[in-house]
């Protein structure tokens, strides 16, 4: 309402205003003048006649009030209210999605951490064992190497020991025959009485000549002593030292002690 009224009415009044003071001024300003009266020159007025344009004319008309249809307003509404949810839905979803992908992601992370762990756990602790294992079987194969050489030792020491008595008496029975041969060229001295005897220190090769023979502890009675030394020196060679296994000599004869003890002497 107020800008019908600014746009016609107060041009209408303002127009009108205007026309009737020119047609006043119009009308007064051409009165005849008193008689007799000095004669001045008026001062004319110079008016021109304002031609006022109808405005209603030359301003557009006035726009119609439009009418607002609130149902279609309502559902506009509604259905960008709807839009906007829509959005939002699809943005909860696409952050949800998001979220959902980033948890799988860090589960397979967490899962193949896991994975990887008891896979390295798992080699550790196979390794750890095929270590024990192998440390085990070392183990078992140096006790039983261990065992085997004791064992060995043992049968060797056995061995050797039955062997060395074998030898002892082997080198026994070849011990009287040497004695009886030395006595059998002993010659008496009249001195040698019963219970005399001394201790022979006899060097053989093998093939059983005499060396040398020594006194290594005497009898107190040097005439029997020396009787006994020449009796050795009298054999020259033992050839039954030349039937005696090669071990047995060098082991009992290749340097031995005789024990001279003659028991036929005299009271």
């Amino acid at each position: 309402m107020i800008s019908i009224l600014e746009k016609y009415v107060a041009p209408a009044a303002l127009s009108i205003v205007l026309h009737g003071a020119l047609l006043s001024f119009l009308f007064f300003g051409f009165a005849p003048a008193p008689a007799e009266r000095e004669v001045k020159m008026p001062n004319f007025v110079q008016a021109k006649l304002v031609k006022l344009e109808d405005q209603s004319k030359s301003q557009k008309p006035a726009e119609q009030p439009k009418v607002v249809d609130l149902t279609q307003k309502r559902k506009e509404q509604e259905r960008l209210a709807q839009q906007k949810k829509q959005q939002e839905l699809k943005r909860k979803e696409a952050e949800a999605q998001k979220k959902k992908a980033e948890e799988e992601r860090k589960q397979k992370e967490q899962q193949k951490k896991i994975q990887e762990e008891a896979a390295r756990k798992a080699k550790t602790e196979a390794e750890r064992k095929a270590k024990a294992e192998a440390e085990q079987k070392q183990q078992e194969q140096l006790r039983k190497q261990r065992e085997q050489q004791a064992f060995e030792a043992a049968l060797a020491q056995e061995q050797a020991q039955l062997q060395e008595e074998s030898y002892a008496v082997t080198a026994q029975s070849y011990m009287s025959v040497i004695a009886q041969r030395v006595i059998e060229n002993w010659s008496r001295p009249p001195s040698a009485r019963n219970g005399m005897q001394c201790i022979l220190l006899i060097q053989l090769v093998p093939t059983g000549r005499v060396v040398s023979v020594d006194v290594l502890k005497g009898s107190g009675n040097t005439a029997f002593d020396l009787s006994a030394v020449q009796a050795v020196k009298k054999v020259e060679q033992f050839t039954e030292i030349k039937d005696m296994p090669p071990e047995v000599f060098e082991r009992h004869y290749r340097e031995f002690e005789l024990n001279f003890n003659p028991q036929d002497l005299r009271q």
